[in-house]
């Protein structure tokens, strides 16, 4: 069950019955500044959910390019090459079984956790563990934030995850070794994941109805500056400890905001706390510069009655409804394992680590903000297919040895392109699935979704130890691979634009035309949808029974 119904000797005849969103979207009149810092700064800490994913990138780089010979074997292995320049590089040093501190020293003028520990050509796949461990803890954020949510609230839940993720970030520099890193990336993506998801409902939940498509990937967009910050960090600070202790404390800074601003009304009305969610509406009226008056206001909603175990049987009984939500699920795998390789792989693409992802940061900006113009003007399953089928030329047109002048390469060129459409995918994946899935059962796909993102996410970051391995094209095939089975998979999904959201499987299978459910009559169905019925609350039944 939802929530309890408000009692009825709260809300009388002569009051307005409105539910949460219809008073959101009655305030929301007009776009202001003081609604856009509110939310902007709300969405803050979603930047360091993106510093934590990537700063393995940077505070466990290995300059394989930059080391210098210290004894007599390697000498004269660097005789036998001629003095060739490029025998101070990967294959130089990995293919002859150099020893750091033995047979070369680094002279990188920068630090790393790789140099510190030895992790090197054949331990260089440790850095991948340390790096893809993030989202093992992720993954049990988002098992656990629907209980932390749902008894500690949104806010309250997002605050907590972020001190867990700040306080094992500012604690690693003083970790020195590699198991006990690993618990570091568990705790910052068990805590980073629960306070993006309390971020997002928080936001989400005070946004009136007609502008939550945008808000979703304005939140993205706020998350990805976090890798823009990061690669600025990274660059003006040249000691791995530092970093760490720089994104421990903005961790911090990011969410004092989130500490002054209210618990989501919501929550607040669950808890059958009207007076207080009515009190939080009030606040954000002003900040709307609305003269909204709650006197006459009762606060209202439908209570459902769910059961889990139904709610899994339905995914037996509604065809559609269990096609959908398997396509969806392979589909969130492969956005994640290319989203995430590609984040992961962009020093094996360029030479220039903090060029490449300074451009790679912004093109995923860019992205983001033109996926809300695509999905306006070409619908969710058209601009998802535009964005997928890019991607793929993309990488196809990657696998050519082609320079583009000294610095630059046609494979650098056409990942950029690649990367930009697959971040833009991901964009519309949110809002796509969100409409795709029923009300009733939108938490459960969403989160079934969000586990096989992470499983996703956590195996793509291997993807690039190919390169080296094997060839440069191996990496890009499998990308190639996974968009062309994401392709197949939105081709047989139904496209959601201008279509009303459905609220049970039984509209799920009405929407997509099954002959076999007819359209329900007066909200009731006595074989295949009384237990979506809505429950009437107490105001209602008295009100009948007065009629009487």
């Amino acid at each position: 069950m939802e929530g309890t119904p408000p009692p009825a000797e709260e809300c009388g005849d002569q009051k307005e019955y409105l539910t949460i969103d219809q008073v959101v979207d009655k305030i929301y009149t007009r776009l202001n500044f003081k609604l856009v810092f509110l939310f902007l700064t709300a969405s803050l800490p979603a930047t360091q959910t993106a510093l934590q994913v990537y700063m393995t990138i940077f505070t466990g780089f290995i300059p394989y390019s930059e080391w210098t010979c210290v004894s007599t074997r390697c000498f004269d292995l660097y005789q036998q090459s001629n003095y060739s320049e490029t025998f101070y590089s990967a294959k130089g040093m990995c293919s002859n079984k150099l020893e750091a501190g033995k047979d070369f020293n680094w002279t990188s003028p920068r630090t790393s956790f790789s140099m510190d520990w030895n992790i090197y050509c054949e331990t260089e796949s440790k850095l991948s563990v340390i790096s893809s461990f993030f989202f093992i803890g992720a993954s049990l954020g988002l098992l656990c934030s629907s209980g932390i949510f749902d008894r500690f609230g949104r806010k309250n839940g997002a605050l907590a995850g972020n001190v867990i993720a700040a306080a094992a970030t500012l604690s690693a520099p003083w970790l020195g070794w590699f198991e006990a890193m690993l618990a570091v990336r568990v705790l910052q993506g068990f805590g980073m994941f629960i306070n993006l998801t309390g971020v997002y409902c928080w936001v989400v939940e005070f946004s009136p109805s007609h502008v939550r498509g945008v808000v979703s990937p304005l939140i993205l967009a706020v998350w990805c500056s976090g890798f823009v910050i990061l690669v600025g960090i990274s660059y003006f600070i040249p000691y791995w400890k530092y970093i760490f202790l720089t994104t421990g404390a903005l961790n911090l800074i990011m969410i004092v905001p989130f500490l002054v601003y209210p618990i989501s009304p919501r929550f607040a009305l669950v808890r059958g706390r009207e007076k207080e969610a009515k009190k939080i509406l009030e606040r954000y009226a002003r900040a709307c510069n609305s003269n909204v008056s709650f006197e006459r206001t009762c606060l209202d909603y439908t209570v459902r009655v769910q059961n889990f175990w139904e709610q899994i049987k339905d995914f037996k009984t509604y065809p559609t409804l269990r096609k959908q939500t398997l396509l969806c699920l392979l589909s969130w795998f492969t956005i994640a394992t290319l989203f995430y390789g590609f984040d992961f792989g962009w020093g094996k693409i360029s030479d220039n680590l903090y060029v490449s992802y300074l451009l790679a940061a912004l093109g995923k900006l860019i992205a983001i903000l033109s996926s809300i113009l695509f999905c306006q003007w070409l619908g969710r399953k058209n601009s998802t297919l535009l964005f997928l089928v890019i991607g793929l030329i993309s990488f196809i047109l990657a696998m050519p040895d082609v320079a583009l002048g000294p610095n630059w390469t046609l494979q650098f060129v056409a990942c950029l392109l690649g990367n930009m459409t697959i971040t833009a995918a991901y964009a519309v994946n949110y809002l796509y699935t969100g409409e795709l899935a029923p009300t009733s059962h939108r938490g459960m796909v969403m989160s079934m979704c969000s586990s096989c993102a992470r499983v996703g996410s956590f195996l793509g970051i291997y993807i690039y130890l190919l390169h080296d391995i094997t060839d440069r094209r191996v990496p890009l095939a499998i990308f190639a691979a996974l968009t062309l089975v994401y392709i197949t998979a939105v081709l047989f999904l139904s496209d959601t634009s201008g279509k009303r959201i459905p609220e049970t499987p039984y509209d799920v299978e009405l929407l997509a035309g099954n002959e076999q459910y007819k359209p329900i009559q007066n909200n009731t169905d006595t074989q295949n949808n009384e237990q979506y019925k809505p429950i009437q609350n107490k105001t209602d039944t008295q009100k009948q029974n007065n009629s009487m």
